[in-house]
């Protein structure tokens, strides 16, 4: 998924060149983060209520719940596409303009994604686990990238509105996929009467949103606020640096996921040195994966990024390789995020994480002005130190574990 939406990136920043991609950028920004309280934290209430309705067989909440999130979605999302549509009519110089026409184009995707990723929430909740995360983070890309491929064949050329379009036709062929899957590996038919706890789930979204909501929040208002203190080219040569930055961290994406349900089951164990032992292997290999990526890129990020982006984007070498520096630095750091979640301190994490989006949105304010993507990815780089030493350090003092890459000697 990670490799279909990096070929994405590439095809994107080719077609669209570096003012039209710096456009799309900003786009995709407003849409992402308005895109937030659509979701609301509904597709993992939703993944939680299934898989315990599934267990007892109690097919009014199992059905009932996934009918309230869409409405509840709904009710949230298509007034934020509305305010989107006149917004970019009043703002960025309505139909005439690019910027505001790839806004209006782009909107039909926060209703859209939200109830397909409700969708992949029940399956995932059935224990259809890789199947419910196929045609959200898997499909959509692929198809994305074929669409693109389909685009540039037929006209040569690609402007901002038409790829925030087909990210609009993807999300839609998301949720069409969703529905299917859901209705052949749905255990039975939905009952006339469904259950409704609408107080109970909306209580429960709240907290479950937040830390999801902060993530997304945090990847993208760097780009917003960059798009409005310097040039669209700027803002494509970082969101060329930041794309790039995401692929190359795949290691440690993967190790989370494997660690992760580990950390749970040997902290309920109580054994601590266990615990200790793999989270410091897990730090290494992170930092040793990520270091082999990211490693050409530090010192021929130019020559690099001219083959594979093409010579326009050369200039994002240097905000990219302040943005593997505090990759790097994360990951030396460890799971320690992992580590608070999954010993019950989320709150922790919530508190990091807001912490880090405050810092992100001074320092970008401070620096971009005058330094444009170099101040972008400054502040880039003191929000996620923050957030990771803040994390590191209440994984230390709460629950007593070392998550960095620096091993540990025990006394005996």
């Amino acid at each position: 998924t990670m490799l279909a939406g990096f070929v994405v990136g590439i095809l994107l920043a080719r077609g669209l060149g570096v003012e039209g991609y710096g456009q799309y950028g900003i786009a995709m920004a407003v849409i992402t983060i308005a895109g937030v309280p659509g979701e609301l934290g509904l597709p993992r209430l939703v993944m939680r209520e299934t898989a315990a309705a599934h267990a007892r067989k109690d097919w009014p909440i199992f059905f009932g719940v996934i009918r309230w999130a869409d409405s509840t979605s709904l009710a949230i999302s298509l007034p934020i596409v509305a305010l989107i549509a006149v917004c970019a009519l009043l703002f960025a110089g309505g139909p005439a303009s690019s910027l505001g026409a790839a806004i209006m184009w782009g909107a039909p995707v926060i209703p859209l994604f939200a109830l397909a990723k409700i969708r992949a929430g029940a399956l995932q909740g059935l224990n259809k686990v890789v199947l419910g995360q196929t045609a959200t983070i898997l499909l959509r890309p692929l198809l994305l990238g074929l669409l693109l491929l389909g685009f540039f064949a037929l006209t040569g050329r690609i402007t901002p509105q038409a790829a925030m379009a087909l990210n609009a036709v993807t999300a839609a062929c998301a949720l069409a996929a969703g529905f299917i899957l859901l209705k052949k590996n749905a255990p039975a038919e939905a009952p006339t009467q469904l259950a409704k706890e609408s107080r109970q789930w909306l209580r429960s979204t709240i907290p479950l949103s937040l830390t999801e909501g902060i993530r997304v929040v945090q990847a993208q208002l760097t780009i917003l606020l960059l798009g409005l203190f310097a040039a669209s080219a700027e803002v494509g040569w970082f969101r060329v640096a930041a794309s790039t930055t995401t692929a190359l961290v795949a290691p440690m994406v993967v190790i989370n996921l494997v660690v992760a349900p580990l950390i749970s089951r040997l902290h309920a164990e109580g054994d601590r040195a266990r615990l200790q032992t793999m989270l410091t292997h897990a730090a290494q290999a992170q930092f040793a994966g990520v270091l082999v990526l990211a490693l050409p890129l530090l010192v021929a990020g130019e020559p690099i990024l001219a083959f594979i982006f093409g010579d326009e984007y050369v200039p994002a070498a240097g905000p990219l390789r302040l943005l593997l520096a505090v990759q790097l630095f994360s990951a030396a750091l460890g799971l320690n995020t992992q580590l608070l979640n999954m010993t019950r301190h989320e709150r922790r994490v919530t508190r990091a994480m807001a912490i880090a989006l405050g810092l992100n949105v001074v320092a970008v304010v401070a620096l971009a002005p005058n330094w444009g993507m170099y101040g972008a990815a400054a502040a880039y780089v003191i929000s996620m130190a923050a957030w990771n030493l803040l994390s590191w350090r209440d994984a230390r003092r709460l629950v007593g574990i070392e998550t960095s890459l620096v091993p540990v000697r025990r006394s005996h």
